[in-house]
């Protein structure tokens, strides 16, 4: 057995044992403080003071005892004198709330339990490649190399030819450069992360990358009085296609796990309702 069908067990014997109990026995809790049948009791001042001195814990538990006092007094004044039909209303609120709180406990206790947190690769892209019309959002992307350096910094010429080649050794020189020379330049070599074009574009010269430059391995090399731009294009998304997996993913991730969620609740809200029409507990009119 599940333990959202144990829960539901449970669930449905409390209510048989609420139609047939009487009230609860009183607490053998020696009481703080008593106004007309209400009592406070020291566990109701659990965590009060926490972290404060004694005497400063023992000052705000008597500004607590003084101030429920307070409110029970008011409480007994203001009932006598509400209207009955107010009365009512008030009470169907309360227990409205109760209930609410109750349920949400209850399911919440239930989703920590049952839900299954883990989404993987295999199952974002399932949903991605079912759904992905809703990630059209107007943006393009692009993977890419791109580096912007001062003109007169040493060593331009050499970065120039590493990053125009395919060898894996002057890649890593490209890189070398870069991080030897970190707090002049502006760039960005992390092959498999995407960014968006215009995030890209507002770094060159007429803050665009030409279209012929977005094909892949295409090098994008230009300078003006001041600085290089460099700029190799791995994988371009256009503004009409969905936004990369990559940078919807925590969002799909979400979406699964909220049908998840709601798929255990609908399930346990199914099932009780099936043993509570079995023990004949509602009834509609």
């Amino acid at each position: 057995m599940s333990y959202y069908r144990h829960l539901i067990a449970l669930l449905f014997l409390g209510v048989l044992q609420a139609c047939n109990n009487g009230p609860e026995a009183p607490t053998e809790e020696n009481p703080l403080a008593r106004v007309y049948d209400n009592y406070l009791y020291a566990s109701a001042l659990d965590g009060i003071g926490k972290g404060l001195s004694p005497k400063d814990s023992a000052q705000q538990a008597e500004l607590y005892i003084d101030k429920w006092i307070m409110d029970q007094m008011l409480l007994g004044v203001a009932q006598k004198q509400l209207p009955n039909k107010e009365a009512q209303r008030i009470n169907r609120l309360a227990e409205s709330y109760k209930a609410s709180l109750t349920i949400a406990y209850f399911e919440q206790e239930l989703i920590n339990r049952e839900l299954d947190t883990l989404v993987t690769p295999v199952q974002l892209a399932q949903y991605y490649n079912a759904n992905k019309e809703q990630y059209i959002a107007g943006e393009s992307w692009l993977r890419c190399h791109f580096i912007r350096v001062p003109r007169k910094l040493e060593g331009v010429d050499k970065l120039r030819n590493w990053f125009k080649s395919d060898k894996k050794s002057d890649e890593e020189k490209v890189k070398q450069f870069c991080l030897s020379n970190e707090s002049q330049m502006v760039f960005a070599l992390e092959k498999d992360r995407w960014v968006k074009y215009k995030r890209v574009a507002d770094r060159l010269p007429d803050n665009r990358l030409p279209s012929s430059y977005l094909e892949k391995g295409r090098v994008f090399d230009r300078s003006d009085s001041k600085y290089v731009y460099l700029c190799k294009v791995f994988e371009y998304k256009d503004k009409n296609e969905p936004a990369p997996l990559a940078e919807v993913q925590d969002e799909i991730s979400r979406i699964i796990l909220h049908q998840r969620r709601q798929l255990i609740l609908d399930q346990v809200r199914k099932e009780a309702r099936a043993k509570a029409k079995e023990g004949n507990v509602f009834e509609r009119f």
